[in-house]
């Protein structure tokens, strides 16, 4: 497990002043079968297996990993940053060795090709989906027809200052990259990449950059709408991407640990 993922595990499941973890506590969640869109499956699964099929059941498995889902998903980006910024300092270092041999290469503006890029660029496209789900474990529409309630962590939490703290801390999150992210994932999922033909990187002063498109506010159809006029670089956007899905997480299990139910607390 990613180390600041394992953190976040331990922060949740184990803490000081309470007996349980942060997830725990029918009071924590709207306790309304008919709220869940996974709830016929649950109970499909659960007839076969033989087990009780009441309502209270059904809702303990509907809850019971929602925390660990986003934690999973925020795992997921914590890997695939690394992985980039891995195969950045793997660029960097291909660099040197074109500069050592040939600095003819590295004139400024020139699109380059290599393997380390295409690492990069690959890693990119992965945090980007990660983010994705991220945003999809904490809030998103039913998938399934004749569900009106949207699903994920946050609609699940029953009303009051733990859910309000979280839905503030939602926003903040997309506004820090994953809204701009999930355009752009939906891209590559499901039509084409940013690029076409080999990914590459651009000579500036020296360096290589990875150009990363204009800010991206809406869904796009096709790369030709994305724009590269502001200069941004990836590794900046997906720095910067990484430190709001920290942030969101720190924020997310502050709040559940200042809101842990009375009768759960040993102190």
């Amino acid at each position: 497990m990613p180390e600041r993922s394992w953190q976040w595990v331990k922060r949740i499941t184990w803490g000081e002043g309470r007996a349980v973890p942060l997830d725990f506590g029918m009071e924590l969640w709207k306790w309304d079968v008919s709220l869940y869109e996974s709830a016929e499956g649950i109970r499909a699964a659960m007839a076969r297996a033989g087990k009780p099929l009441d309502d209270d059941a059904i809702l303990y498995e509907a809850t019971r990993s929602l925390l660990a889902d986003v934690v999973d998903a925020a795992g997921g980006a914590e890997q695939a940053h690394q992985r980039f910024r891995d195969a950045v300092e793997a660029i960097k270092a291909q660099v040197a060795r074109w500069a050592d041999s040939d600095s003819s290469v590295l004139s400024d503006g020139m699109g380059l090709v290599d393997p380390t890029v295409e690492a990069a660029w690959y890693a990119l496209e992965e945090l980007l989906v990660w983010a994705r789900v991220l945003s999809d474990r904490l809030k998103r529409k039913p998938v399934i027809r004749g569900y009106r309630a949207d699903q994920g962590l946050i609609p699940a939490l029953a009303g009051g200052p733990r859910r309000d703290a979280l839905v503030a801390a939602r926003a903040r999150l997309l506004q820090g990259g994953v809204e701009e992210a999930t355009n752009l994932s939906n891209l590559s999922l499901h039509m084409q990449s940013s690029q076409t033909g080999s990914r590459i990187g651009r000579v500036r002063s020296g360096e290589i950059i990875l150009p990363f498109p204009d800010r991206v506010t809406t869904r796009i159809g096709h790369r030709w709408q994305l724009t590269y006029d502001a200069g941004r670089d990836a590794v900046t956007f997906a720095d910067s991407l990484m430190g709001a899905i920290e942030r969101f997480m720190e924020e997310m299990i502050t709040t559940l640990e200042a809101h842990v139910p009375e009768r759960f607390r040993t102190e």
